[in-house]
């Protein structure tokens, strides 16, 4: 008789405990610091410009032959929530100085300092360019190597727009993002291989911005 009450009281422990698991909720899952990205600094910058040129190679426009100076470059990076997980369909802007300091294209804002802008140059550099993230929150730009300016390092300007985590306006140091030893990205493998027979310099980023991209995980 005692044996044949451990087994019911044991049968019932064992319904109980599968019906707590099967009420638990997404809201009882909390994330702990190993799912938390630190959100990446706000930078402002008034040299945004008027319009954007509609590639993401800042050589030259499309369909022209490049010709710039300064040393060629290719910006590399992944934008993520605040979650760590990859923001797909992003749009990646940015804009920077050519090898002479100056910006070439007509900035948006009027407050500026012209003696900072020079349009009438015959290289075909833009300073400016955008990108769309792919569904593993990837993009990548081909630019030059821009000098410090204003006590400020070498570094690019950039905005990320996305249509439920809004923007994020910062700045893109130059100094410390150099890959080594790149770790490939799976859909820009071409870009890495053609870096590395032609020796152009990769600086690769993350860029963490707050919000969640996903509504459940």
């Amino acid at each position: 008789m005692k044996f044949n009450i451990f087994f019911v009281f044991l049968f019932i422990n064992i319904i109980c405990l599968n019906n707590s698991f099967a009420d638990s909720s997404d809201s009882d899952f909390y994330l702990n610091k190993m799912n938390f990205c630190k959100i990446t600094p706000k930078a402002e910058n008034n040299y945004e410009p008027e319009n954007f040129e509609l590639t993401n190679n800042l050589l030259r426009e499309t369909g022209q032959k490049s010709l710039y100076c300064g040393e060629k470059i290719i910006i590399t990076g992944v934008v993520v929530d605040q979650n760590c997980v990859p923001v797909g369909d992003a749009k990646v802007y940015i804009w920077q100085i050519n090898c002479k300091g100056k910006y070439p294209y007509q900035p948006l804002k009027k407050d500026i300092n012209k003696k900072l802008i020079d349009t009438d140059q015959p290289l075909t550099f833009t300073g400016n360019g955008v990108a769309t993230t792919n569904n593993k929150g990837e993009f990548h730009f081909i630019t030059v190597y821009p000098p410090a300016i204003h006590g400020i390092g070498s570094h690019i300007n950039v905005r990320v727009e996305h249509r439920k985590l809004g923007n994020l306006q910062t700045r893109l140091f130059l100094k410390g993002h150099k890959l080594d030893s790149p770790q490939y990205y799976p859909e820009l493998s071409n870009i890495y291989e053609v870096a590395a027979k032609k020796n152009i310099s990769i600086y690769d980023y993350q860029i963490v911005i707050a919000g969640e991209s996903e509504d459940n995980y």
